[in-house]
């Protein structure tokens, strides 16, 4: 009878050692849990963060862009008219010589 006793005492010594166990893992998981999700959370912000700011400098290169076509154009009829103030000039030059 004292074996069976010995025995039972060994086994609840065992039972309480593995509820513990249990336990811990639990606690263990909760808490991986826990810093998963403020671990996506962190990382959902930074991706909005980078979304907005990536949003804002594309917004700022088209309008950079824009304004560079515009000057360009610019550019261009500038060109545009000075070819034909040298032509004319040329032209004039040309009209001066000969009338002499």
């Amino acid at each position: 009878m004292a074996d069976i006793e010995n025995r039972v005492d060994k086994l609840e010594t065992r039972v309480t050692s593995l509820e513990q166990q249990v336990s811990n893992v639990s606690t263990k998981l909760d808490m991986f849990i826990n810093e998963s999700r403020a671990a996506r959370e962190r990382q959902d912000n930074e991706m909005r963060e980078f979304r907005a700011k990536h949003d804002s400098d594309m917004k700022e290169m088209r309008e950079d862009m824009r304004n560079l076509r515009t000057d360009l154009n610019n550019l261009g009829n500038y060109f545009r008219t000075t070819n034909i103030t040298v032509i004319v000039g040329i032209a004039a030059m040309i009209i001066a010589v000969l009338l002499k």
